[in-house]
Order: C-alpha cells, then sequence, then structure tokens
C-alpha cells in the first residue's frame, strides 16, 4: 500500500520540527540555516502537491516568495498588538490575491494558498509542541 502525501509529509515535519526543538544559536549557525532551509523545501513539496502546481504556474513562486516575506515582517514587527498584526495580514493578503489570481486563474485556488499556509504552519507548531513536551518529560 502506498503511503499518502500527508503521512509522507507528516514523517518529514517530525524529522524536521526535531531537528528544530534542538538547534541552538542564531539564524547565523549553519545548521540552524541547513534545517531552515529543509523545512522551507517541505513546505515548497506541500504547497506543490496540495495546489497540483506545474510549470504553467512556474510565477507562482516569484509572488509567493515575497508574499510570505511580508508575512513574517508583518507578524514580527506587530508581535505586541493582534489587532494590528491580523490588519498587516489582511492587507498584505489584499495586496497579493491580484497577483496569485493572475497565475491560479480561480479564487477558490488563491484560497488555498491561504489555507495552506496556515495548515503547514500549524503542522510544524503542532509536531514542535509534541517534540517540547516529550523533552520536558
Amino acid at each position: 500500500m502506498k503511503p499518502s502525501v500527508s503521512h509522507i509529509i507528516r514523517k518529514s515535519l517530525v524529522v524536521v520540527a526535531f531537528m528544530l526543538v534542538y538547534s541552538t544559536g542564531r539564524a547565523q549557525n549553519p545548521q540552524r540555516v541547513e534545517r531552515l532551509a529543509r523545512l522551507q523545501g517541505l513546505k515548497i513539496e506541500f504547497i506543490n502537491r496540495y495546489l497540483k502546481l506545474s510549470s504553467a504556474y512556474s510565477g507562482f513562486w516569484q509572488v509567493y516568495t515575497p508574499y510570505t516575506m511580508e508575512m513574517r515582517r508583518a507578524k514580527f514587527n506587530s508581535m505586541d498588538d493582534i489587532i494590528g498584526m491580523e490588519e498587516k495580514v489582511l492587507t498584505i493578503r489584499k495586496k497579493y490575491q491580484p497577483e496569485f489570481r493572475k497565475i491560479l486563474v480561480s479564487e477558490d485556488r488563491v484560497q488555498k494558498v491561504y489555507t495552506i499556509d496556515r495548515e503547514f504552519n500549524k503542522l510544524v507548531r503542532e509536531e514542535m509542541q509534541k517534540r517540547a513536551d516529550k523533552i520536558r518529560q
């Protein structure tokens, strides 16, 4: 029986989350940079499979990359102001929505981009929490 995509991704997330929990230092640490790059690779694979992206959607990553960078910056800079952060997130999503629509064509697929992003981050957080709980026990 062939393992499902979600099963493969979950197993990969377990490994990556485990490595992230044990990572030390700042982003300048080469090992940490490598681990984060692997996590980013898993995210790309997750998105490609969920959205069924082919070479016809090659422009997707040219839009998605700056979108994620803006989202990270907005969230990091607004950690003390939840409402302000949510406003910034909504503004960024509205800003990139037409760009995603040009590439992905349907509004449904554009909405999936936002859903996928949240789902992936949720899976990573859950896995990291499980690992942290195991360490504390």
